[in-house]
């Protein structure tokens, strides 16, 4: 599969990049052709700009992220991974979204009818949080898990979605991230991305929370 990875987070030496790389580990020895979108190396602008002159309907064709849309276009599968603040995307992914899911490209109007057009594609969301998993899914109700999954991708056709969620990462021990990088090291060279051990051991929306 041709895989596209974006990425957000600042700090070289976090949890989040000791995840990118194991991914990244696990889709070289599983064969699979991988890209990575590293949003703060490439010091990709998140603010969104139209008026007068800039139309929305224009922003399909932005010169400027139509590298980021040619690799969406080309990937068979996304993953995104990244830390949650403040129950949300940092801002630079949010302006990803802002900036490259527009209109034209990700998602249409058929009259008052959303149409998601990146359909056929599949996507992982990987993400850290320092909430503990009971209090994420009982408290708040998983806000950030839905909004990403249905407000944006599901909204623009990608409907097979999963995810990762590493709760507690503040309070963890050395311990229990090896075991987390372990799991999805394994999930991605062995599990794959539809069928088999992935399908068995993770339900549709259920968090990884070991």
């Amino acid at each position: 599969m041709n895989v596209l990875i974006i990425y957000a987070h600042p700090n070289p030496k976090s949890f989040n990049a000791a995840i990118l790389k194991e991914v990244e580990r696990g889709l070289q020895e599983a064969g699979h052709t991988y890209t990575v979108i590293d949003l703060y190396k490439d010091n990709f602008d998140p603010v969104l700009v139209y008026n007068d002159k800039i139309r929305r309907s224009d922003l399909k064709n932005d010169p400027a992220t139509a590298h980021y849309r040619e690799l969406v276009r080309q990937a068979d599968h996304l993953i995104f991974m990244y830390p949650v603040w403040w129950y949300g995307v940092p801002a630079i992914l949010k302006g990803f979204f802002d900036r490259v899911f527009v209109s034209g490209f990700a998602y249409r109007y058929d009259g008052m009818v959303p149409k998601g057009l990146l359909k056929g594609k599949s996507a992982w969301v990987v993400y850290t949080i320092d909430s503990p998993g009971w209090y994420v899914r009982l408290v708040r109700r998983s806000a950030e898990w839905t909004v990403i999954r249905d407000a944006v991708l599901r909204f623009c056709g990608i409907r097979k979605v999963k995810r990762f969620m590493f709760a507690g990462v503040k309070r963890s021990s050395p311990k229990r991230r090896q075991k987390w990088l372990e799991y999805l090291y394994h999930q991605v060279r062995y599990g794959g991305f539809t069928g088999g051990e992935f399908q068995r051991n993770v339900r549709r929306g259920k968090p990884i929370d070991m």
